[in-house]
């Protein structure tokens, strides 16, 4: 940034909001082959929980609330560090925070 803060910054797709409406109506079609195939199985609840979801999911300033929580609980642990989310940097399709290094979760030495 300006300031010298190092940031991580996540950019969304362009196009990928529009794109979701069909995978949204792929997943509803599939859904309704399973049902015609296999009558015992339901799958319809899928189809709704995507599309609540998934306009939820592409709109990064909800992310950013969610990492501002997140960092509120686990601000007294030593063990955990959460990103700042940078507000005047941040919105539906970017989201700017401050950049914590750390390690991948399957990397078990450098987690001990």
């Amino acid at each position: 940034m300006l300031d010298g803060r190092q940031v991580a910054v996540k950019v969304q797709h362009a196009g990928l909001r529009e794109r979701s409406v069909v995978d949204v109506m792929t997943i509803d079609l599939l859904v309704g082959i399973v049902r015609r195939v296999f009558p015992r199985f339901e799958y319809s609840w899928l189809v709704d929980e995507v599309k609540r979801n998934l306009p939820r999911e592409l709109d990064f300033r909800l992310e950013a609330l969610n990492i501002e929580s997140f960092r509120r609980r686990f601000e007294a642990s030593a063990q955990v560090a959460a990103p700042v989310v940078v507000p005047e940097y941040t919105a539906r399709r970017v989201l700017t925070m401050s950049f914590e290094p750390g390690v991948y979760v399957d990397d078990l030495q450098a987690l001990q």
